[in-house]
């Protein structure tokens, strides 16, 4: 046996959180008082923990964490209700504990605020789990397998005594009978078990200086053990739910009392992400954030109720949290694909860097490895903010991912990657994109790997940290501006440079503090350059149209001071440059001087792509210099950025093999023509040995649709000689990017081939709408593009009815969080909707006009909830995403509640009527019959069987309506189903070649007469119709009955005596009574009455009658 080999190597800390590849630790080590003192960074994400190993303290000192706030709401509380302390010290809680007020506390007024908290909301899902889990496992399960043994013990010892069960007398009957219903009920209610979690008791009080506010998290009323906190930022502590789940919060109080506001944390991102930019470890500098000496304001954006996701309403309340707070630096590693370039959320980020100076850093996104795949807010119509790639060293590699080799740095795989659709750069500057770090204590580790443009953007953030340190100690003046071209100008061209995946280069801290300091007082220092090209930020050709010739493009040019309003007029008067042009690309021809004052300046240059390769992306700048100081590098820059795509001649596939290294893709752009509206991709490894993991990424854009709109992506890893198929859908007429290599950590060198087959079955229309009215509809469908095999099939799979609001209040919000500087009041509008579900569904609620944007919506936000119409329980939460949330809801009556913000009244005012649609899903899916001919589709003959088209030939496809809806689904005029209408055989294809396809319940549908009992009276056999007079009164007294349970106290009594004088043998009389009584929160002080109406309903059934509806349910059910 050989020797161990024992190791000499020590371990690179330096590598878990990564500051050697930007300098930011040689520049610490020559500046280290440099190290953010003094600076203020906002970390808007998910909730920072105050906590958390690291943010504690600063480098000199002082709080780390110094204000913390949920943006979102999901930690409010309700503490509107008003208490006083009872003789013996305590007050009552809204869950009814006792509550012991401490003798320590001071309460001059003697009032106490008090409201309760699912503790529950303020969990992520894991979270959640791990601790309903740990309760079953402790808690439930031993409790509950003890009865149930118990129980069915019981049911034993009775079997054994009492064999013969035919023989036992009533009494025995009734024995065995609640033995066995114990037995049924414990093993049912295991299964249907949830566990909603502790419901907790707040008060807030103020104790004469400050508001005061305190979790009862013992559960018993005890709160001299629990946290006395008050307004974060006032007292800067912060509490634990319990030793179990290690969940730190904080409060603030608003409106004199009537709110508090849980802060929490909806993920673990929002840590870590804060740990990268500053933690600070006194005892361990090695593990240091980049800018230990900042101090950190936490805002979460995210939601806990709808998972993690950013809202309208929490980004704007975080906007103006930074501008009160007087931040210097933000970090958002969040951010969604964006439809548009403006929007409300969009207006207040151009506000908060070009009104306020503050630093905008964001993640350019994760969306990578295609071109073009960089999320808002970075696509925003402005080059205001710094979006941040995400670079991986070899040291990483060998540190952090423990990879058994290093490579040459390079960009990550996903990475999001430029230009924006808006011909903008899209990435200002890259930084190391991963780390292990601190997140917080209720994950129950020290320390996590992540890695995304969500840790690339706080590195970078940390090294803008450094800067405006040192910036500050040396009293120079900067702006977001002169920040911003600094790192751009002295970023590092890393090997295998490309500037959509890097931008202008790696972060380099010494040089860009170099520059800052040797031109502070650079003309420019104060202004930004908005340079557009007609409506966008730079020249992007990319369909075939725009390159088949050379063309001419505008640029304007406008020199834009901060705070521009305000600033004083003389210095736009003396702002003055002359300029010089260059381009190192032959293919652009521009000016070469520009002279420039205040105000815009036109040009034009022009590109010829003639000459440029097929099927590749090219790109190049223009780049501005001040002829009187070169040396500081470009003032503006104009990104031009030409694709060339191939064009496809024939029907054969293209096919081609070569070797990828990891991290490296290949890009094809290929033109799309008219005929062609899908793709067959199949990729193999060729490699005889090696098993290799590869990413194809496809693309087609269209104006004013999100990257993510025609998109596909696929990740696989293939064993040696193995291949893998797919297909994907396409639009005809516009660029295609296919984008295949090797995922950036499989090491080594693969040998592949991939091709790409094409195909063209087109329908007459691309989506399709059918009325029920119309009975038989025809499409046509075409093989464009070769021999087709087809199979056409309708499938629905939702049905939506829409819905009109029966309320709406517009009112201001809170003066605390929801005016934007200078007194902007921000207002709501809330809307009321009442829906029923005839049997169980998953649900969604969308509000067309507002789905799907959220950065670029032109509201503030909107969020809608559903309730139980009768018991008012909270039941799900959705935003500007409906699909991505859904609500399983069971038969009866609900209401959905949703709200609309913004800060102008007559805006909300055209809501007053909006309509919502609710969703149902359709379990299983609804198929319309399809036919060859329009004899065979009105007479119900032979369906349409599957046929081979030829080239360019089409055929008609008669769609029948559907005979009646679905069982147990209530459908009404106005209403639609939606799904999808296919048409290839071949099941790839199949999966994704679908056309939309409506079907609209344009007239109410017939309704089946109603069983003869609602509408005669049967005496002696005979039947006899009611008059109009006696149906009139049923009706009234039905309506009645069914408003009882929804009233409240005397109002409901009253009714239920009202109507009893005359029904007093009707048992849904009784049993709305019943119900009514269930859901008082007094229902304890009902009891004996609920036992008598039991009873009462009891004694009028018929025992025989009861026996035979059993029977049919049975027999239905069957």
């Amino acid at each position: 046996m050989s020797g161990s080999v024992v190791p000499s190597e020590p371990f690179p800390l330096w590598t878990l959180l990564p500051k050697r590849e930007t300098t930011a630790a040689s520049f610490l080590t020559k500046y280290p008082t440099y190290d953010g003192r003094g600076v203020k960074i906002a970390i808007l994400d998910s909730g920072v923990d105050p906590g958390a190993d690291g943010l504690q303290i600063t480098s000199d000192g002082k709080p780390k964490v110094i204000d913390i706030m949920d943006g979102s709401g999901s930690g409010d509380v309700d503490t509107t209700t008003v208490v006083e302390v009872d003789s013996e010290g305590y007050i009552t809680g809204l869950t009814g504990t006792k509550l012991k007020i401490p003798n320590d506390w001071t309460n001059p007024s003697g009032k106490y605020h008090i409201g309760v908290k699912n503790v529950y909301e303020l969990y992520t899902k894991g979270k959640r789990e791990q601790m309903a889990k740990e309760w079953a496992d402790n808690e439930w399960q031993p409790m509950h397998k003890t009865v149930t043994a118990e129980a069915m013990r019981q049911l034993q010892e009775f079997q054994n005594s009492h064999s013969d069960a035919s023989a036992d007398n009533t009494e025995e009957k009734l024995i065995r009978e609640d033995l066995q219903s114990r037995v049924d009920f414990l093993k049912q209610l295991d299964k249907k078990f949830v566990d909603l979690g502790p419901t907790y008791d707040c008060v807030v009080f103020n104790d004469g200086n400050h508001w005061k506010g305190v979790i009862d998290t013992t559960g018993a009323g005890r709160l001299e053990e629990c946290t006395l906190l008050g307004t974060y930022r006032e007292c800067l502590k912060y509490g634990t739910i319990s030793d179990r789940d290690l969940l730190n919060y904080g409060i603030n109080i608003y409106n004199e009392g009537n709110l508090l506001e849980i802060v929490a944390m909806c993920s673990a991102h929002g840590t870590h992400v804060a740990s990268i930019a500053a933690a600070h470890f006194p005892n361990e500098p090695e593990k240091n954030g980049v800018a230990p000496g900042a101090q950190i304001i936490s805002v979460c954006i995210g939601d806990t109720r709808l998972g993690s996701m950013e809202t309208g309403a929490a980004l704007i309340r975080a906007l103006i949290k930074v501008i009160e707070s007087g931040v210097d630096v933000i970090n958002m590693s969040y951010g969604e694909a964006g439809h548009y370039v403006e929007g409300r959320v969009l207006d207040l980020i151009h506000e908060v860097v070009n009104k306020y100076g503050i630093i905008y850093m964001s993640s350019a996104g994760n969306a990578g490895p295609a071109l073009s795949t960089v999320g808002t807010p970075p696509t925003m119509y402005s080059s205001s903010l710094i979006s941040v790639g995400a670079y991986v060293s070899p040291d990483m590699m060998a540190g952090e991912y423990s990879m058994r080799q290093k490579m040459p740095g390079m960009g990550y795989s996903w990475t999001s990657r430029g230009p924006t659709i808006n011909g903008d750069l899209g990435v200002s500057v890259c930084g190391p994109g991963g780390a292990i770090t601190s997140v917080p204590n209720w994950t129950l580790k020290k320390a996590q790997l992540m890695n995304g443009t969500s840790m690339s953007s706080p590195n970078v953030a940390g090294c803008v940290c450094l800067l405006v340190s040192g910036l500050k100690a040396l009293n120079i003046k900067y702006s977001p501006y002169s920040v911003r071209r600094s790192i751009e100008n002295t970023a590092l061209k890393v090997q295998n440079y490309e500037p959509f995946t890097h931008g202008n280069g790696l972060i380099q801290v010494e040089k860009a503090f170099e520059n800052l300091t040797q031109f502070k007082d650079s003309i420019e220092r104060d202004v930004r350059f908005h340079v557009t090209s007609g409506q966008n930020l730079g020249v992007y050709l990319r369909q075939p149209i725009d390159v088949q010739n050379p063309s001419v493009q505008p640029i304007t040019v406008e020199p834009i001071f901060l705070n521009d309003k305000q600033i004083d007029n003389k210095r736009k008067v003396d702002f003055y440059m002359n300029l010089s042009l260059t381009c190192d690309s032959e293919w652009v021809t521009s000016p070469s001087f520009l002279n420039l004052t205040y105000g815009s300046r036109a040009f034009t240059i022009k590109v010829d792509p003639q000459g440029l390769e097929d099927g590749r992306e090219h790109f190049t700048f223009i780049k501005a210099y001040d002829v009187n100081n070169i040396e500081k590098g470009p003032v503006f820059q104009i990104p031009i950025t030409v694709i060339k795509p191939l064009k496809i001649s024939d029907s054969k596939p293209l096919e081609s093999t070569q070797t990828y290294k990891p991290g490296y893709f290949k890009r094809q752009f290929l033109a799309i023509p008219a005929n062609v509206n899908s793709m067959v991709v199949r990729v193999k490894n060729c490699d005889p040995q090696e098993s290799g993991t590869f990413v194809v990424h496809c693309q087609q854009l269209s104006p004013l649709l999100s990257n993510r709109t025609d998109s596909i992506e696929k990740f696989f890893t293939l064993a040696p000689q193995a291949d893998k198929t797919f297909a994907i859908q396409l639009k005809s007429g516009r660029t295609l990017e296919v984008c295949f290599g090797k995922w950036w950590s499989s090491i080594g060198e693969s040998p592949a081939e991939l091709s790409l087959e094409f195909h063209g079955l087109q329908p007459s229309l691309n989506s399709y709408t059918m009325n029920a009215s119309e009975s038989i509809s025809r499409i046509e469908i075409q093989s464009n593009y070769g021999f087709e095999e087809i199979a056409p099939n309708v499938s629905l799979t939702t049905y939506t009815q829409p819905i009109r609001p029966v309320e709406n209040k517009i009112r201001p919000l809170l003066a605390n969080r929801d005016v934007i500087p200078a007194g902007r009041q921000i207002y709501e509008i809330l809307l009321t909707y009442n829906f029923s579900v005839s049997k169980a569904n998953e649900v969604v609620a969308t509000c067309p006009l507002l789905s799907n944007v959220l950065y670029e919506s032109e509201y503030d936000s909107q969020l809608w909830m559903i309730f139980d119409s009768n018991t008012k329980q909270y039941l799900g939460t959705g935003d500007a995403y409906p699909s991505r949330y859904s609500v399983k809801l069971e038969k009866g009556d609900y209401t959905v509640k949703l709200q609309i913000r913004h800060e102008l009244v007559s805006q909300l005012d055209k809501l007053t009527d909006i309509p919502i649609h609710i969703q149902y899903k359709l379990a299983p899916s609804v198929s319309l019959n399809l036919y060859e001919t329009y004899r065979n589709a009105i007479t119900d003959g032979k369906k349409f069987s599957p046929q081979v088209l030829k080239p360019n030939t089409q055929t008609p496809i008669f769609i029948a309506a559907m005979s009646e809806p679905p069982k147990g689904l209530t459908v009404a005029s106005g209403g639609f189903f939606a799904g999808q209408i296919t048409f290839a055989k071949n099941e790839n294809r199949k999966k994704v070649e679908q056309f939309s396809f409506r079907y609209v319940v344009d007239s109410e549908p017939q309704k089946k007469p109603k069983d003869t009992k609602e509408s005669t009276d049967k005496k002696n056999g005979d039947s006899v119709e009611k008059s109009l007079e006696e149906q009139f009164a049923e009706a009234l007294s039905e309506l009645k009955i069914s408003w009882i349970p929804k009233l409240k106290g005397k109002a409901s009594e009253d009714v239920f005596n009202e109507l009893q004088t005359t029904n007093k043998t009707n048992t849904q009389l009784l049993l709305a009574r019943l119900q009514a009584l269930d859901a008082d929160p007094q229902r304890t002080q009902h009891l004996s009455t609920q036992l008598n109406l039991a009873n009462d309903v009891l004694d009028l059934i018929k025992v025989n009658d009861l026996i035979a509806s059993l029977a049919v349910a049975k027999s239905e059910k069957k």
